[in-house]
């Protein structure tokens, strides 16, 4: 999309550009959750509760939730803020806490389970590197809560040097998640990055800069594990309106050699939906044998502006699996109809008016996609109604299956449906998602009448762009 912009504007730009990127390699280094930016809390997860329910922490601190529960339990922001995702009996999950405030949260899987941590200011003489409490969540009635005596910093003073300047993080942080398949052909989000922070710098004015962005968090894979197939890059608008793109960057295949994964990747940072943005990504090794994703965008005050005019509103409903924790939000066109659980085994509808499509996450088929489609096909088409059914094809004639092993499988059929009056074709899409390896599946199921279809896939694969899976 071209813009115009004044001579000043572009170089004003280009300098606060560099500055960002600069200042994006020092958040690589460090890492906004790194635990040497305070003392380490524990907090004990357990069945079905946190303990403490409410912990009260210095700024500066970083809390570490270890679950000793015998059941899976997630730590999820009330507002999108941080998630830990799935975590295991015995797994954990850190979060930094730099800025004062109350933050709550609950368990994606049992929102019964809620907890507060409440941070104050640093304490006269401890630095945010200094001092803290830890939480851990354990069983039912143990919990283990330790106060670190504060340490003066290098200055003895326990504050910053003079001079330097502690840029903190907005309250709501854009998203960004690690998706299969690339920009033009998005998949499912693989790799969330929960502990993800934005910071901004906002130049407005007629000739002013515009908005310049480093958005930065984790992944839990390794850079080597994201070339086996296509995955990109995608900067979301916010948790609560996460269906509006804003800039994408595909990772590609690995780099040739002499390229080691010490060396890291730079990623073009593509416009997306006229959102203004534009940038790049640097993907970093951590020390865990994850990836530090950090992203630096930036967009002209006319581009922000007219962009914001055209935004689509954010969805007005999302729907948690309560066994498996996958999200799904969706607007006004979907009406719910049917959210049924039972153990293992979570069954979600909705129908816009043409069409249904069903999400049902299972502990089936020992966790394997493509018994998952051949199950459900058979099991659809069954029905004594259901003849002439074919593998469909795409206008190059090749089959309408496939799939990865991040995206799980898919396949989609045609087939005529016997009313009483009349016969009328229709065409079946299935596709099943792994959710846990050799466990549990997600299949996604639209069956529509064929001269809908070319319609009803765009808004399929919508709602797809808006599921998000427990990590």
């Amino acid at each position: 999309m071209k813009r115009s912009k004044t001579t000043r504007s572009t170089m004003a730009l280009a300098v606060t550009f560099a500055i960002c990127l600069a200042s994006l390699s020092v958040l690589i280094q460090f890492g906004p959750t790194s635990a040497q930016q305070g003392a380490v809390a524990e907090v004990s997860v357990i069945d079905f509760a946190f303990d403490p329910g409410t912990t009260t922490v210095p700024a500066g601190t970083t809390v570490t939730w270890t679950n000793n529960g015998n059941r899976p339990h997630t730590v999820t922001a009330a507002d999108g803020s941080f998630d830990s995702g799935r975590l295991d009996p015995g797994e954990q999950f850190s979060q930094a806490f730099d800025r004062p405030g109350t933050y709550s949260y609950q368990c994606g899987f049992h929102p019964e389970m809620q907890g507060t941590i409440v941070v104050t200011e640093a304490q006269s003489g401890q630095g945010a590197d200094d001092g803290g409490i830890e939480v851990a969540v354990a069983d039912e009635g143990q919990a283990a809560v330790s106060s670190p005596t504060p340490a003066p910093d290098a200055s003895g003073s326990g504050g910053a040097q003079d001079g330097a300047q502690d840029l903190a993080p907005i309250e709501n942080s854009r998203l960004a998640h690690v998706h299969a398949g690339n920009c033009e052909e998005l998949g499912i989000v693989v790799y969330s990055l929960p502990d993800i922070r934005t910071y901004r710098i906002d130049e407005g004015g007629a000739d002013g800069v515009g908005a310049i962005e480093l958005i930065a968090g984790t992944a839990n894979v390794p850079i080597t594990g994201l070339f086996g197939e296509p995955f990109s890059i995608h900067i979301h608008e916010s948790a609560q309106n996460k269906q509006r793109y804003l800039a994408c960057a595909d990772v590609g295949s690995q780099p040739a050699a002499p390229w080691s994964e010490a060396d890291g990747l730079v990623l073009e940072a593509r416009e997306q939906n006229n959102s203004g943005y534009s940038g790049f990504v640097s993907v970093q090794p951590t020390l865990a044998g994850g990836a530090a994703i950090a992203v630096s965008i930036a967009a002209s005050p006319d581009s922000i502006d007219a962009a914001a005019a055209q935004a689509a509103p954010a969805p007005s409903a999302s729907y948690t699996s309560e066994n498996f924790g996958y999200t799904i939000g969706y607007g006004q066109i979907w009406q719910e109809s049917e959210n049924s659980s039972t153990a293992n085994r979570d069954r979600f509808v909705l129908f816009n008016g043409s069409s249904y499509i069903t999400f049902t996450g299972a502990a089936a088929y020992n966790g394997d996609p493509q018994a998952c489609v051949d199950a459900f096909v058979s099991q659809l088409t069954a029905d004594p109604n259901v003849s002439n059914l074919r593998l469909s094809v795409d206008e190059d004639g090749n089959p309408a299956q496939g799939g990865t092993d991040a995206t799980g499988a898919y396949a989609i059929y045609d087939h005529d449906y016997t009313f009483p009056n009349r016969v009328e074709p229709y065409t079946l899409f299935v596709g099943c998602v792994p959710l846990v390896p050799d466990e549990a599946v997600l299949a996604i199921v639209q069956n529509v009448p064929t001269a809908d279809y070319n319609e009803q896939v765009e808004l399929r694969e919508a709602l797809l762009r808006g599921l998000t899976l427990a990590q």
